[in-house]
């Protein structure tokens, strides 16, 4: 898949930016502030339809408007070409999405459509910090592969929101809760196992992908690993129907001390994903560069993983990448992902592309200043 034009009005700092976008690698250039990061956030929306790093799509709204715009076209696998359109208004709140002037309904029914990998420091915490982080990786990953496990997600969170007002309810007003969560213990454990049964399966296939990436970015002997580390304990080759029955087993064993506390304490919402590097966990004895190369990785690896998944190349989103990345790491990661799929890259340095061949109609720099596009040259990279 390749976005061929991009189109942004009134978004973040951009009032009007245009862009004709190269197959291989596109390199956003400027000084810090001035826009990069805003070109990746639009791509995003097109793709997701929200930003990945803002909560709230009222801030990527330009300050003074009361609308953006964000509009690109793509050119899929096969060479079908589609046509998406963004626009929010802060006054109504509404958000139109269309698709060859189609409108999407729900938003959420474009996830993989358009698969997308992205890498931005926001993305740190992922191997740095809780297992809230790593879990939403591994959501988002497996979503944009399988509409079903979206909707088992989306379901399990509205029923682990509906439980826990139930035994917070219990818990305050002191009364007995029983018949009333029974029908949400059914759903939870329903919706709760499906997703433990298809994240034990993603973690086997995607551990073979993360090895292969890291050997592309590393020489040296590191041995980097996931394993799934469940709230609901199953072996390695458990069947659905055995996560289904633990998980009912363990929800009953947990049910005096969750109406204690008033809340749910056993699901997939306390998974835990554990890093390696070398059998020694990642979180505490990787230095910094090991962090941010196995993120890198993680990435590289879910490009891999999508691409077979939804049959179609994602496009690769890498925003201020190279900071933390040796010069030889750095190079190799580059001439890696602008090889094997259309990649959009924003850095503060040109030093990191000065050297790359020049590919016309393949590689493209843009220099953002100010939310403009100050140059744009076709194959000077």
């Amino acid at each position: 898949m390749r976005l061929i034009t991009l189109k942004i009005q009134h978004f973040r700092n951009h009032q009007e930016s245009y862009f004709e976008f190269g197959e291989g690698a596109n390199i956003l250039l400027g000084d810090n502030g001035q826009g990069k990061t805003n070109v990746l956030e639009a791509i995003s929306y097109l793709c997701l339809t929200k930003s990945f790093y803002a909560s709230n799509d009222l801030l990527a709204v330009a300050m003074g408007s009361d609308l953006f715009e964000v509009e690109g076209t793509f050119i899929s696998d096969r060479e079908k070409e589609s046509h998406v359109r963004v626009a929010y208004q802060p006054p109504t709140g509404e958000k139109l999405v269309t698709v060859n002037k189609q409108r999407i309904e729900p938003l959420y029914s474009i996830i993989g459509k358009f698969p997308i990998v992205i890498s931005s420091p926001e993305h740190t915490p992922i191997t740095a910090g809780g297992p809230l982080e790593r879990r939403r990786f591994v959501d988002f990953v497996i979503s944009q592969a399988s509409a079903t496990y979206f909707q088992s997600l989306i379901e399990y969170r509205r029923v682990l929101k509906q439980r826990n007002k139930v035994l917070l309810d219990g818990r305050l007003y002191k009364r007995d809760i029983e018949s009333e969560i029974a029908p949400w213990n059914d759903q939870l454990v329903l919706q709760g196992s499906a997703l433990m049964a298809k994240r034990k399966g993603f973690i086997g296939e995607f551990q073979e992908c993360i090895v292969d990436a890291y050997r592309r970015l590393v020489l040296e002997d590191e041995s980097p690993s996931i394993v799934y580390q469940p709230s609901v304990p199953c072996a390695a080759d458990s069947s659905l129907e055995e996560i289904t029955e633990e998980f009912q087993k363990q929800l009953t064993r947990e049910a005096p001390e969750e109406q204690r506390v008033g809340t749910t304490l056993i699901g997939p919402h306390r998974d835990e994903f554990l890093f390696t590097i070398n059998n020694l966990e990642l979180r505490k004895f990787a230095s910094q560069g090991q962090h941010k190369t196995f993120l890198v990785a993680l990435k590289i690896g879910e490009f891999y993983y999508l691409r077979e998944r939804c049959k179609e190349t994602p496009l690769m989103l890498l925003d201020d990448v190279f900071s933390e990345l040796d010069e030889h790491r750095a190079k190799r990661l580059l001439d890696f992902v602008s090889s094997v799929s259309q990649t959009f890259i924003t850095s503060t340095n040109p030093h990191y592309f000065d050297s790359r061949k020049r590919e016309q109609n393949r590689d493209r720099m843009f220099t953002i200043q100010n939310g403009s596009v100050m140059v744009n040259q076709v194959g000077v990279i």
